[in-house]
């Protein structure tokens, strides 16, 4: 699939009515993004099933933990293949306790028995797209399929005319292993999930949320991630602990894995002690140096429980003064890893509109690439000049709803908006690999 780049940047739309223009004073919100291995969540193998890894044990946990840390973006690996795993953990996890923020992105079609799973917060963030990463460069299959999605921020005053923010996440469950094949593995996914960025995105918010099980900062798929050879695409480290993470104390206030000091649940939980960097939250650089509309909180990057002093011991040796005891034992519970968890500022908008006349416009300013179409609305209909044949514009409104689909013609196309209620709506303009996004407003 390939992107035009203008498509999920910050796409800008002049609301004219008549001679009037709009003015935009700006303010700013925070996302926390959460990455999380649940430990075979819902799914049974030979050394974890419902007796030692308890499913509803397991929602109660979580929930503690969610609580706790009140994330607005969840990725969670480790899930079982099943989107009755995925509503679980809204039903029991997420959505409770009048809590009702919480969407999940339906799960894609997957080899592995155990998947990844993207929760987000739906006042705050909408869902675009969906798609997924299956194949090495080689053409041979990936271990477990790299999911990336693409949403945007619901900023307050979008219905005013307000400019949104896209970004992708990709989630990801590298091979596990410390022998050169599983090494060479995680290579080849990590080459994958970058080619795929630099073909099909753009450059300015990227994510890479998940379980990576790199050992240290000089293995093939790290560096692959954060080659500079990819040019504004590359991702970086927000902490910037380069080093030979595995078993070596000085990267102690790091460490995700594993949460016990000897292997317990009759196998299932890892033992080892705190002594592994294995998730990670990596982000492109616009994010990382501020110079975009999705900006890195210095020092808010954490493992949750990790304070630093359990080195090669159990989370719950001792006094753990990082989270509330509870958490911590929540913690202990859950998992034999932490979750990772950062914090995002993102840039909103206040807009004034001038309403000098009654002629209601939708002007969308050219971008960098030629789109597949032009999209206004104009006396109750939508115009689109379409530049391809082929095409299909389909409408979605900001729950993430399509409410309009429709073949184009090439040339100039009239659609009727009367059933349509009023409101901003991305339209989406596809053929074949192209997509491109634009915002149109509908109003009565």
């Amino acid at each position: 699939m390939r992107l035009l780049s203008s498509s999920f940047g910050a796409l800008t739309l002049l609301l004219i009515m008549g001679i009037g223009t709009a003015g935009y004073s700006q303010s700013f919100d925070t996302l926390t993004f959460m990455s999380y291995n649940l430990l075979f969540y819902g799914e049974t193998t030979s050394f974890c099933d419902n007796s030692n890894n308890n499913i509803g044990s397991k929602d109660a946990y979580l929930k503690k933990i969610v609580k706790h840390a009140d994330p607005d973006f969840l990725v969670v690996n480790e899930m079982g293949a099943s989107s009755v795993y995925l509503n679980r953990i809204l039903n029991k996890a997420l959505n409770v306790d009048g809590v009702s923020k919480y969407n999940g992105c339906a799960i894609q079609s997957n080899s592995s028995s155990i998947i990844n799973g993207m929760f987000f917060n739906k006042d705050k963030i909408g869902l675009v797209s969906r798609d997924k990463v299956e194949e090495a460069l080689n053409g041979s299959n990936l271990v477990r399929v790299i999911d990336v999605n693409t949403f945007y921020i619901k900023d307050p005053e979008l219905e005013k005319g307000a400019d949104t923010t896209f970004f992708h996440v990709a989630a990801a469950h590298l091979k596990a292993g410390n022998s050169s094949s599983d090494a060479a593995a995680r290579g080849l996914a990590a080459e994958a999930l970058m080619d795929y960025y630099v073909s099909n995105a753009s450059s300015d918010n990227l994510f890479l949320c998940g379980d990576l099980n790199v050992y240290d900062s000089d293995e093939a798929a790290y560096q692959e991630l954060l080659s500079s050879a990819h040019g504004d695409y590359r991702l970086y480290d927000p902490i910037d602990e380069a080093g030979g993470w595995n078993n070596n104390s000085s990267f102690s206030g790091i460490h995700s894995q594993s949460t016990r000091l000897s292997s317990t649940n009759g196998g299932c939980f890892s033992g080892g002690g705190m002594d592994d960097r294995f998730d990670f939250i990596l982000a492109s650089g616009a994010v990382i140096q501020d110079t975009g509309t999705i900006t890195y909180v210095p020092t808010s990057y954490r493992a949750l429980g990790q304070d630093g002093n359990h080195f090669n011991q159990s989370l719950t040796q001792g006094a753990n003064n990082s989270a509330p005891s509870a958490v911590i034992a929540a913690l202990y519970e859950m998992s034999d890893h932490l979750p990772i968890v950062a914090d995002f500022k993102i840039r909103l908008h206040e807009t004034t509109v001038d309403t000098t006349d009654s002629t209601d416009t939708i002007s969308v300013v050219a971008p960098l690439q030629v789109p597949l179409a032009t999209i206004w609305t104009q006396q109750n209909e939508l115009r689109v000049e379409s530049y391809a044949s082929g095409a299909v514009i389909e409408l979605i409104d900001l729950m993430g709803n399509t409410v309009f689909t429709h073949n184009l013609s090439q040339g100039y196309n009239v659609f009727r908006t009367d059933g349509i209620p009023a409101g901003i709506y991305i339209a989406h303009t596809k053929r074949q690999d192209e997509h491109h996004f634009d915002r149109v407003l509908i109003l009565r």
